[in-house]
């Protein structure tokens, strides 16, 4: 091993220099201006049911779900203690 500190650029098998990302750096799901967002799982705990059922609601409009970058489901906060609420929201274009 070497003294240096890693930095994050490496030099490969034949010379090239390839930038990698810092260890320890991870992408954020969520800017501190944004709205909170809420796991499927975390939706059924509020609604007392399974989180498929929170997918269901989903897929039928009930609720506007956001996809990450992986592909998973998020529900705006404000949106599902609405629902909750039983306060029907006006759905945005978005």
């Amino acid at each position: 091993m070497s003294d240096k500190a890693d930095t994050g650029d490496h030099e490969g098998q034949c010379g090239i220099r390839r930038n990698r990302k810092p260890i320890g750096v991870t992408m954020a799901t969520r800017t501190p201006e944004s709205e909170p967002l809420l796991t499927p799982a975390e939706v059924a705990t509020m609604f007392r049911v399974d989180p498929k059922t929170v997918t269901r609601w989903a897929k039928a409009g009930k609720l506007s779900a956001i996809r990450t970058l992986g592909g998973h489901r998020r529900y705006r906060e404000s949106e599902v203690r609405a629902l909750l609420a039983g306060i029907p929201q006006q759905r945005t274009g978005e």
